[in-house]
């Protein structure tokens, strides 16, 4: 049974690990039971507890209702995600949240989503609940850490893949680059809201050149380590 109880920090949920899927050698989406009663918005993450450690994951709707699913890539030193990754069904695991305000802004100015690795989570979530005709651009190396592509390209006003692998013969469609060689050079210019999730080199690179190439512009971000 999922319970919940309150706590000086927020509220915690007991939960359970229903299911495990590998996308890649190193990055998997994990299923977690969703407490009842659980609501967050797309955007939102949890802080999942692991001893006297925490990490934060975003949110993305599960297959049913009262699933959860997270995407998390394994770290070779990281405690957390070594554990989560072998972790059994069944397992306990509790988490505080919802937290965070990454979440859409709908207004009058065309919505650009920009990624990189597993930062696309929190697009995934936005998508999967029913954003549409915005611009993504998602940076990775190889295409295939190109994360739920298949229902976020349809979903899309322009999807553009930016894949910084070398000696490979890119796709069809993609941009040989990653994301600030694509705003820096290939954007066309005009006022945007732009939100922005990943590593904080990308996001501090990404800021400048928005704040020379697109000054009217708004900035949303959320920074994944």
């Amino acid at each position: 049974m999922t319970n919940v109880h309150a706590s000086p920090a927020g509220r915690v949920h007991t939960s359970r690990i229903t299911r495990r899927a590998w996308l890649t050698e190193d990055t998997f989406i994990l299923g977690l039971e969703r407490p009842h009663p659980f609501e967050f918005q797309a955007g939102q993450h949890i802080c999942l507890f692991h001893g006297q450690t925490t990490r934060d994951y975003s949110l993305i709707p599960g297959r049913r209702h009262n699933e959860l699913t997270l995407l998390i890539r394994r770290v070779s030193e990281g405690l957390v995600s070594n554990q989560l990754s072998r972790s059994p069904e069944d397992s306990p695991i509790q988490f505080s949240g919802p937290h965070g305000y990454f979440t859409f802004r709908p207004s009058p100015r065309h919505p650009v989503l920009v990624a990189t690795g597993t930062g696309i989570a929190p697009f995934a979530a936005m998508c999967f609940s029913g954003l549409t005709g915005f611009t993504l651009l998602h940076g990775v190396r190889h295409p295939g850490e190109l994360y739920f592509r298949n229902r976020l390209a349809p979903a899309a006003r322009l999807y553009m893949p930016c894949l910084t692998c070398h000696g490979e013969d890119l796709p069809q469609g993609t941009f040989p680059g990653r994301v600030t060689a694509y705003l820096a050079d290939k954007m066309a210019v005009g006022e945007y809201d732009f939100y922005l999730s990943g590593r904080r080199e990308m996001i501090a690179e990404a800021i400048a050149i928005i704040d020379r190439r697109f000054p009217s512009s708004r900035i949303y971000s959320e920074t994944f380590f």
